[in-house]
C-alpha cells in the first residue's frame, strides 16, 4: 500500500530518518521497483526528482488513482505536486497531503493511508441486491468493478418464509415475521460487502417492512441499505470504514437556511440512544422503528444515483426523536455549517449520517473514485 521514493542525489541519511518517521503511520513500506498489483497507492515523495518514479510505479501497479504525500525539506513537496499534475492529466485521480515537515506529519500521514485503504475497499465490492435488476447495479459493475448479484424478490420472500426465527430479533421486537425476515437477510448477506434490499415491493406483498432486520444487522457490523439503493449503500460503506458504523440513510424532508430535516423508518441500533416500534409511515404496515440519534456530530455524504457526484458536509444534531407527524419515523433535525438549498445541491435524495467528523477523508476517498464533490 505504501510506498517511498528518494533520490539519491539528496543523501542516504535523510531518507533513512524519513522511512523510520513515516513507518509507524503507513505500516511497511513496498519495494517501489517491484510494486505489487494496488488500486490506490499510498506514495511518499522523501526527497525531489521522484516524480518519474511515482508514474512509473502508478502505471507498473495497474493502479486507478493515487494519494500522494510531500514535505517541506529536500523538494519533496515539489516533487508530490509534479506527479499530481502528471497524474491528472493522464486522467487518474490523486488526492495529495502536505506537511511543513515530515518531522510534524504523523496524523497526516495517518489520514493518508486512511483515505488509501478506505477508497481500495471500495472497489470491487460484493453486493447483493434483492429484488429487480437495476441499471444502478450495472453502473456499479462497470464503474467499481462490483459483483451485484440480484436476488428476486419471490427467492427472499420464501427465504424468510422457511426461516428460523433470529433469537435476538425475536427477544428485541416480539415479531416472529420480523425475526425471520432478520434470519433471511442475514443469509444473504454471508460473504458479501454490502446487501440493498427493494423494501417497498417487498411491503406490499409481504405486508411488513424489513426495517428491523436492516436496523439489528446493520448494529451487528453488517451494512444493508434500504430501497435497493447501491449510491447510499456505497456511502454507508464508506461509513462503515471510517467510522465503525454503517451509517444512517434518511431520507430529506425540509431545509431552511443551515437546518434541515431529515427521517427515516429504520435506523441502525448501535447508533441510537433510545428507540420504539411505530406502524411504517407511508402504508401504516408493521414496523417503523422511531430512534433518537446517540451523537451530536455526523458527517453526511449523498451520492448520486449514477454515482457521478457527491455531496459531503458536517451537520449537528439539533433534535432527535420523533416529532413529526407527516414523515417516517426516525427523524432528526440538523444545522449545516451554511445554508444549504437541499433543491438545488442535494445530488440525491438519500443522504447517509455517519458519526463524527471524517468529511475532508470522505470527500477525499469519493475524489478517489471519480465521483465529484461538493461540500455542504
Amino acid at each position: 500500500m505504501a510506498y517511498l521514493l528518494a533520490s539519491e542525489i539528496h543523501g542516504p541519511q535523510h531518507v533513512a530518518e524519513v522511512e523510520t518517521y513515516v513507518k509507524p503511520y503507513v505500516g511497511a513500506l513496498r519495494d517501489p521497483r517491484t510494486p505489487a498489483p494496488e488500486k490506490f497507492p499510498l506514495v511518499i515523495h522523501a526527497t525531489g526528482g521522484t516524480t518519474a518514479a511515482a508514474l512509473e510505479l502508478v502505471k507498473a501497479s495497474g493502479a486507478r488513482g493515487a494519494v500522494l504525500v510531500g514535505f517541506g525539506e529536500h523538494n519533496s513537496l515539489a516533487s508530490a505536486l509534479h506527479t499530481k499534475a502528471e497524474l491528472e492529466a493522464m486522467g487518474i485521480p490523486v488526492v495529495a497531503y502536505h506537511c511543513p515537515s515530515y518531522k510534524e506529519c504523523g496524523g497526516v500521514l495517518t489520514k493518508a493511508r486512511r483515505v488509501a485503504e478506505a477508497a481500495s475497499s471500495l472497489v470491487g465490492v460484493r453486493a447483493v441486491l434483492i429484488g429487480s435488476e437495476t441499471y444502478q447495479a450495472e453502473l456499479a459493475r462497470r464503474k467499481f468493478g462490483w459483483s451485484v448479484e440480484a436476488v428476486p424478490l419471490s427467492v427472499f420472500e420464501e427465504a424468510a418464509a422457511n426461516a428460523e426465527p433470529d433469537q435476538e430479533a425475536m427477544a428485541l421486537f416480539g415479531d416472529v415475521k420480523v425475526a425471520r425476515i432478520t434470519t433471511a437477510l442475514r443469509r444473504f448477506a454471508e460473504g458479501a460487502d454490502l446487501v440493498a434490499i427493494q423494501c417497498f415491493p417487498f411491503l406490499m406483498k409481504s405486508r411488513i417492512t424489513p426495517c428491523l432486520g436492516l436496523a439489528l444487522l446493520n448494529a451487528r457490523g453488517r451494512t444493508v441499505a434500504c430501497e435497493g439503493d447501491l449510491s447510499a449503500g456505497l456511502a454507508m460503506l464508506l461509513a462503515r470504514r471510517l467510522t465503525g458504523y454503517s451509517g444512517w440513510i434518511a431520507n430529506a424532508v425540509y431545509g431552511r437556511g443551515d437546518e434541515a430535516v431529515f427521517a427515516h423508518c429504520t435506523a441502525s441500533l448501535d447508533m441510537v440512544k433510545s428507540w420504539r416500534l411505530m406502524p411504517h409511515f407511508e402504508s401504516g404496515l408493521p414496523h417503523g422503528l422511531a430512534g433518537e440519534l446517540a451523537h451530536q456530530l455526523y458527517t453526511v455524504v449523498s451520492i448520486s444515483p449514477r454515482f457521478e457526484k457527491a455531496a459531503v458536509g458536517r451537520a449537528r444534531l439539533e433534535r432527535g426523536g420523533n416529532f413529526l407527524q407527516h414523515a417516517c419515523r426516525t427523524q432528526a433535525a440538523f444545522r449545516f455549517e451554511r445554508a444549504v438549498k437541499l433543491e438545488a445541491e442535494a445530488p440525491a435524495n438519500h443522504h447517509v449520517f455517519m458519526p463524527g467528523d471524517v468529511a475532508d477523508e470522505a470527500a477525499d476517498v469519493l475524489r478517489l473514485l471519480a465521483i465529484s464533490v461538493t461540500r455542504y
